[in-house]
């Protein structure tokens, strides 16, 4: 445990609780977290805090920032992976450039400046490469928000960054305020949960200023993986085998619904080389609001396209009014996409059916994208068709679903969660409200 001095406590009152620009009161962990990221006059300041959600790393990240701006050399650098959250409501950009007196600039050099002169720069690093962006900068304090999100790379980069002049009294910080889950976790165990630099755990039940209880209610609408480092805040949980969906999870969705669909897709997963299967899905979005896998069909044949004409006619029995909004296709690397896109297109028009085929790309790791689809079938919002030929294949892969990718491909599932995901970011994402009994598009 840190012992703290008199200077660190005078510092701190100076520079914290009598700082104009900051209008709002740490609480105890926050305090001691700002403390600890003084507390050498030489040297460097290293900490990470955070673990789980709720802690009010957002608010402390901005008090740092600011907690010596009224000097006119200092410079501080607030660091986030995607420039949408750095900047973004709620954010310490968005905390700080609202202070009265302080001039903001949000495209080019993103910054903050204060009536002394003093400096806060703002960076995304969504890619590694962009870490020669701080080549030549220098900075008193760097603080990474949701530092686990950002590469290995990036943060050991921005060490060079951290210097000042020798006869300079601010002490140098480098702060991490984190959960845990993501590229850099295990960078960050093994340098200060599992090392000697300070971690100090900050969560909800931590924040005095939130109701902990209604805010791990929210926490428990989140899939297990998310639970496990926003509500939990573990730093060495690693996702397995087993941990998105169960099969007593999966067969309590079992059922056959007969309410009016309210908007229906068919998603194409593409067969890949050798054993792997071309495999086809019809997703409903039901108007009692549910979704509902209906149908599933697959084949190992490198010539799937009868297999596919019947399965939209199975779906579809009058060509003039097709039921299926939209077919959506994988779109993987290379140009066998868009190749199949434009042959499919041609193969459905010829066949009758005016249904338009788009091409969708896939985010993350088929275990990732699957996340959305397996949580909403373990509470019950995606039920599955009991008489489904492939559901009960549908639902061991979904249970012996790899988050390394090793083991059979989940080309069921994949389809599924192809048709889920396109559904929300690119259906109801776009909808500016959703009306029950509503059709899309009419």
């Amino acid at each position: 445990m840190t012992e703290f001095t008199a200077w660190d406590y005078a510092l701190y009152d100076e520079t914290i609780v009598e700082n104009p620009f900051i209008d709002f009161e740490l609480y105890d962990k926050q305090a001691f977290v700002a403390l600890t990221s003084c507390h050498k006059q030489d040297g460097i300041n290293e900490f990470l805090t955070g673990g789980p959600g709720g802690g009010g790393k957002t608010k402390l990240l901005a008090a740092l920032a600011l907690q010596f701006v009224e000097f006119p050399h200092y410079r501080c650098l607030v660091t986030r992976k995607n420039y949408r959250e750095l900047v973004g409501t709620g954010s310490v950009f968005d905390i700080i450039k609202n202070i009265p007196g302080m001039k903001s600039r949000e495209s080019g050099l993103i910054r903050v400046i204060a009536p002394s002169g003093a400096e806060i720069h703002f960076k995304a690093f969504n890619d590694e490469s962009h870490k020669q962006d701080v080549k030549g900068e220098s900075y008193h304090t760097i603080l990474n928000d949701e530092a686990s999100e950002l590469s290995k790379g990036v943060l050991k980069f921005l060490y060079r960054s951290l210097r000042k002049k020798i006869d300079d009294w601010i002490p140098l910080r480098f702060g991490n305020a984190s959960n845990p889950g993501g590229e850099s976790t295990e960078y960050l165990v093994e340098k200060y949960i599992d090392g000697d630099k300070p971690y100090i755990r900050m969560g909800y039940k931590d924040n005095p200023y939130i109701d902990d209880e209604t805010y791990e209610e929210a926490l428990m609408e989140l899939d297990y993986i998310d639970r496990k480092y926003q509500m939990e805040g573990d730093w060495k949980y690693k996702p397995s085998v087993g941990d998105l969906l169960s099969r007593q999870e999966a067969e309590a969705q079992l059922t056959t619904m007969d309410i009016p669909i309210h908007y229906q897709l068919i998603a194409i997963d593409l067969a890949g080389k050798g054993k792997d299967k071309f495999a086809v899905v019809c997703y409903n979005l039901l108007q009692n609001g549910n979704e509902y896998i209906e149908d599933f069909d697959q084949t190992v044949s490198h010539n799937p396209e009868q297999m596919l004409l019947n399965f939209i006619a199975k779906h579809n029995p009058n060509p003039h009014y097709p039921q299926t909004s939209v077919i959506v296709i994988e779109q993987e690397g290379g140009g066998a996409p868009e190749y199949a896109k434009k042959y499919f297109q041609n193969m459905i028009v010829e066949f009758g059916y005016g249904i338009p085929v788009i091409l969708k790309s896939p985010k993350g790791s088929k275990y990732q994208r699957a996340r959305p689809l397996m949580h909403d079938i373990k509470y019950g919002r995606v039920k599955l068709n009991e008489n489904s030929d492939y559901i009960h294949d549908f639902i061991d892969e979904g249970i012996e679903l790899s988050p390394d990718g090793t083991g059979k491909s989940p080309n069921l599932v994949d389809s599924a969660s192809l048709a889920k995901n396109y559904l929300h970011e690119d259906v109801l994402g776009n909808q500016t409200k959703f009306t029950v009994g509503t059709r899309i598009g009419a």
